[in-house]
């Protein structure tokens, strides 16, 4: 993209000199200077647009806030797959699994010290979504 601008301003800028016909080539460099910042502006611009497509509903943000006095470890597993992920979560922290696959996952929360479950269930994940679960 830098080269093209260069190369364009190069060009233009030999092209003026070559010819020598003009009386006012500084004017004319001003003008294609002009014309070089409006084309980066226009091509950086589809660039940004391109990079910039928003989420595309295939993953989610799931962010666990531990309200407790006692840590927590929170076992995620989806359904249909084997994936599946561990947190332990210390009192009044917020851990989060940052795009995460959509579907259904089972969750299983349960106190550091004790291997009893405190609540188990599933939570469905949509596409594009920043979920907050808060644990008290």
């Amino acid at each position: 993209m830098k080269t093209i601008a260069v190369s364009l301003c190069l060009i233009f800028i030999c092209g003026t000199h070559s010819t020598g016909q003009s009386n006012n080539a500084a004017g004319q460099v001003i003008e294609g200077g002009k014309v070089v910042v409006e084309l980066l502006k226009a091509l950086t611009g589809k660039k940004d647009h391109e990079k910039n497509e928003g989420c595309k509903g295939s993953y989610a943000d799931l962010c666990l806030l531990n309200e407790s006095s006692a840590s927590i470890t929170v076992v995620l597993q989806k359904s249909k797959t084997e994936e599946k992920k561990e947190m332990v979560i210390l009192p009044a922290m917020k851990e989060c699994c940052l795009q995460i696959p959509v579907g259904v996952w089972t969750y299983d929360l349960r106190f550091t010290s004790t291997p009893q479950s405190i609540r188990k269930g599933d939570i469905l994940i949509e596409g594009c979504q920043n979920l907050i679960m808060n644990i008290k």
